[in-house]
């Protein structure tokens, strides 16, 4: 009896359920973006409160599933934010688009905590509570950075074009513009961005460019947007550029163009639910009236900027309106009504004053927020890092600390078994170690011995090949300079025209150079002195050559020199021929000096003259290349000191290395 009556109660509740839920599903859902298209298109308000009382009906109903729930949560938002609602209302916004990223981030929907953010800005905005407005717009870049570009490209943009807004409204166009500027490149990168989002974007671009005093750029870009919208047939965004280049025009003060505007968009706002447009419409009217100075129609027209059916006009156009009233009293000469407009004006800019500094403060200190923030951010990271660097160590230390015992283990097994065979070894090797190091002794020594010959073989193979290249130079070359310096002499010049005799006489001239060089080269091979004499005796005939043959005054000092090895002289003869050369070419001097003279265990060469010292990148020339490479062979180093008032060219050469290798 019991189990029939609880499986009746069962079936009632279930079947109730299933009704509730059925009924639910079969509910018409508003769409409320038709209804205010509708709306718009009849030009009569939205009829909200049945659109409300169903939308509120579906978030509350405990059957219908989070995505309808969201579905009416964000209806309700676009509801309350609208302009044609009579029940506009940014508190009620603000409230919808809470329960919005609530429900997005409790089912893991990213778009909706997106939607939620975008209305939680919007609503702040509508208020004209802009630091709040700048407040949320930070910290939905944050979000949208934790998420991700990828699938949310709409989303970005969008926040990047309220970011724009804000710095516009602070006064900081230049960054304004550049987030305006990655509003639209984001937009462009989503995959399906409507014509009517991109032109709005451009709009608000057009805008900065035009706050920021690049009103003719503002008006370029305003009729290419212009275009763009009549090519897709969007009568309410033409209406809205009309009013844009209007007040371009004004900016301009051009108000007979600026009227041709106005007019159209004034009477198509006039049908229409859009009050902020028609204020701004009515505004710009008056404005324009005011620049042609027609007093009493701009009046006109301001009242009916400041009388527009709406829940909160622009603080903007409460401040310029109020303005234009005084202006126009004043020209009219009544000072009574000036004032009290004057008054006004004043309230109104006051107020304005007031959110501009609380925007600047709030702007500050979103900065010095975002700061610490990430200064937190990135010390949080850098001690996630070290834990992570500190666990990583410990696992791997421990993981290789196990495995050194394992094969520490196992080898401690095999050396036992092996111990006993090793002490017999031991004795062994011993005896054998005895014979090993005499052998490698007496090796040692051969090779030592053997090396020693090869490098005297190569220092006397050196030593014979210089002298053949001289002689070859001093007896084939030079015979056959000599031969053509015979040939010359038998041409006779006085058959020769002017011109060739000059030639002749450089050939002549060449010829006798080249010979010198010849017998200066084939000497300086290998010259007989310095393998009999020693270096100090090959350098003081060297010099005192140089001096007698050159204009150049060469002076030599050499304090008490010892006999070197022969690789040691003859490249140290050959660096000292080498700088003397250098100088003669190249240097301009008029003196130069070379001192050689040993210090210790380093024999010291030192060459300098007063020239004009070294051209940039001298070191990559040839001449300096064969120093170097002389210098490594025995082991030297160099040092260079120039100026424009000479060179000083250092080198030394280590006697004690040579003589140990």
């Amino acid at each position: 009896m019991k189990k029939k009556i609880i499986q009746k109660v069962v079936t009632f509740f279930t079947g109730f359920l299933c009704l509730t839920f059925t009924w639910a599903q079969n509910k018409p859902f508003p769409n409320v973006a038709i209804e205010l298209k509708n709306a718009s298109l009849e030009h009569k308000r939205v009829n909200s409160d049945s659109l409300l009382y169903l939308l509120k009906d579906y978030y509350l109903s405990i059957q219908i599933p989070d995505s309808l729930k969201i579905k009416a949560v964000r209806e309700l938002c676009i509801l309350y934010g609208s302009n044609t609602n009579p029940a506009k209302n940014a508190d009620s916004t603000l409230k919808y688009s809470y329960i919005l990223i609530d429900l997005g981030k409790k089912s893991k929907n990213k778009h909706a905590v997106f939607e939620g953010l975008l209305f939680k800005i919007d609503a702040m905005s509508d208020a004209h509570n802009y630091p709040k407005s700048l407040e949320y717009c930070v910290n939905g870049l944050r979000y949208a950075d934790s998420v991700g570009v990828k699938g949310f490209e709409y989303y970005h943009a969008q926040l990047h074009l309220y970011y724009a807004l804000n710095l516009r409204t602070l006064g900081d166009n230049e960054n304004s513009i550049k987030q305006n500027l990655l509003a639209i490149d984001f937009l462009k990168k989503s995959k399906n961005f409507m014509s009517e989002d991109l032109i709005d974007y451009q709009i608000d671009l057009a805008r900065t460019l035009s706050v920021s005093g690049r009103i003719r750029e503002a008006l370029k870009k305003q009729f290419e947007i212009l275009s763009i919208a009549r090519k897709h047939h969007l009568a309410d965004l033409e209406m809205y550029i009309f009013n844009e280049i209007a007040s371009t025009y004004l900016d301009l003060k051009q108000p007979e163009k600026a009227q041709e505007y106005v007019k159209v968009s004034l009477q198509f706002f006039e049908n229409s639910n859009d009050y902020f447009s028609l204020c701004e419409a009515n505004f710009l009217m008056s404005k324009i009236f005011y620049q042609s100075k027609n007093y009493e129609k701009s009046i006109d027209y301001a009242f009916k900027a400041l009388n527009t059916q709406n829940n909160s006009l622009p603080l903007r156009i409460i401040v310029n309106a109020n303005e234009l009233l005084y202006l126009c009293y004043k020209a009219k000469n009544q000072p009574d009504k000036a004032l009290i407009y004057y008054e006004r004006y004043m309230e109104a800019k006051d107020r304005n004053f007031n959110q501009k500094n609380a925007l600047e403060m709030s702007f500050l200190r979103k900065k010095i927020e975002d700061a610490e923030l990430n200064a937190r951010i990135g010390r949080e990271e850098v001690e996630i890092q070290e834990q992570k660097k500190l666990r990583n160590y410990l696992v791997i230390g421990i993981s290789l600390l196990l495995i050194m015992l394992a094969i520490l283990w196992y080898y401690y097994k095999i050396l036992n078994k092996k111990n006993t065979i090793v002490e017999s070894q031991k004795n062994e090797i011993e005896v054998l170690n005895s014979g090993l190091e005499k052998k490698v002794e007496e090796r040692t020594i051969a090779l030592q011995q053997a090396y020693d010959e090869i490098k005297e073989a190569m220092q006397k193979g050196q030593a014979i090949e210089r002298k053949r290249m001289a002689a070859d130079l001093h007896d084939n070359l030079g015979s056959l300079l000599t031969a053509i310096n015979i040939s010359l002499d038998n041409i006779n010049p006085g058959n020769l025209s002017e011109r060739e005799k000059k030639i002749y006489s450089g050939i002549i001239d060449m010829t006798e150079n080249a010979y010198a060089e010849v017998r200066l080269l084939s000497h300086n091979l290998l010259p007989e002195e310095l393998e009999k004499e020693g270096l100090k005796t090959a350098l003081e005939k060297l010099i005192k050559k140089l001096h007698n043959s050159q204009k150049i005054k060469f002076s030599l000092i050499i304090n008490q020199l010892s006999r070197q090895s022969k690789s040691i002289e003859l490249n140290m003869y050959a660096i000292c021929l080498e700088l003397t050369q250098n100088i003669i070419k190249h240097s301009q001097a008029t003196e130069a000096q070379v001192s050689v003279f040993e210090k210790g265990k380093i024999l010291w060469l030192e060459v300098r003259d007063n020239g004009k010292g070294l051209q940039k990148n001298a070191e990559k020339g040839m001449g300096l290349k064969n120093i170097q490479n002389r210098l490594d062979d025995i082991g030297g180093e160099f040092f260079i000191d120039s100026s424009s008032n000479g060179t000083k060219f250092i080198v030394s050469v280590p006697l004690t290395l040579i003589y140990e290798s």
